[in-house]
C-alpha cells in the first residue's frame, strides 16, 4: 500500500465530498474503478486542504491541476498476535433505528434511518464491537469534532457528519483481521474523510 500526503487548493476544500472527488482524479482508471483508497483531512480551510492518503495503487499526481502529491512512500505491516500498536481513527459512529411515525417503504416494511451516536459511553462501545475479532483497546481517548457539512451537486443533497476522534493504544489479536481494519476502514462515509485507521508502534 501507499500512504500519501495530498495538497488539494480551489473551491473543493468548502465540501468534504469533492475533496473526495479531487482525490478520485489521482487514479484515472474509469468511472467504473472500484476506489481503493482511505483518507483524512488534516487541515482546511475555503481554500486549501492537507490530506493523508492510504491507497493500494500509487496516485498520479499528472491527472489534476488541484490535487498535488507532496510526498508518497511504500508501506506494509507485519502484525503479530498480542503486539501494542497506538492508533488514531476519525470515525462516523451511526446506529439504525426504525421511523417513529410507522411509515413503510416500497416493500412495505418500516422505513429506517441511520442517526449518529452522541453520548461517549455508546461511542466507546461502537468501537470496541469494530475491534472486537482484532484487537483489544487498552487506552482509549474518544474527542467529539465539529460536524461535517456537505453538498453532493450532481443529486442536489446536503448532508451533515458528525465525525469522532478515537485514538489510543491496542492489543492486536488476530493479525489478519487487524490487517483488514488498516486495508478496508472502519465504520461509514470513507467517501467524507472516515474510516481510517492508523497504526503507529508503542
Amino acid at each position: 500500500m501507499y500512504l500519501s500526503k495530498i495538497l488539494i487548493n480551489g473551491p473543493a476544500c468548502r465540501n468534504p465530498y469533492e475533496i473526495h472527488r479531487m482525490l478520485w482524479r489521482l487514479f484515472p482508471e474509469g468511472k467504473d474503478a472500484r476506489r481503493d483508497f482511505l483518507f483524512r483531512v488534516g487541515y482546511s480551510d475555503r481554500n486549501h486542504a492537507e490530506v493523508l492518503m492510504q491507497s493500494e495503487k500509487k496516485p498520479n499526481d499528472r491527472t489534476s491541476n488541484n490535487a498535488k502529491v507532496m510526498a508518497w512512500k511504500d508501506f506494509s505491516w507485519v502484525l503479530h498476535t498480542g503486539q501494542r500498536l497506538r492508533f488514531l481513527l476519525i470515525a462516523n459512529p451511526i446506529k439504525t433505528i426504525h421511523d417513529e411515525a410507522g411509515r413503510k417503504n416500497k416493500t412495505g416494511e418500516t422505513k429506517k434511518c441511520r442517526v449518529p451516536i452522541i453520548r461517549e459511553e455508546d461511542q466507546r462501545a461502537w468501537i470496541v464491537r469494530k475491534f472486537q475479532d482484532a484487537a483489544t483497546a487498552g487506552t482509549l481517548i474518544i474527542n467529539p469534532m465539529s460536524p461535517m457539512r456537505f453538498r453532493k451537486n450532481r443529486e442536489d443533497r446536503a448532508g451533515k457528519i458528525q465525525p469522532v476522534s478515537f485514538q489510543g493504544i491496542l492489543n492486536v489479536k488476530t493479525p489478519e483481521s487487524m490487517t483488514d481494519l488498516v486495508q478496508i476502514g472502519i465504520g461509514p462515509a470513507k467517501a467524507f474523510g472516515c474510516g481510517m485507521l492508523s497504526l503507529a508502534r508503542v
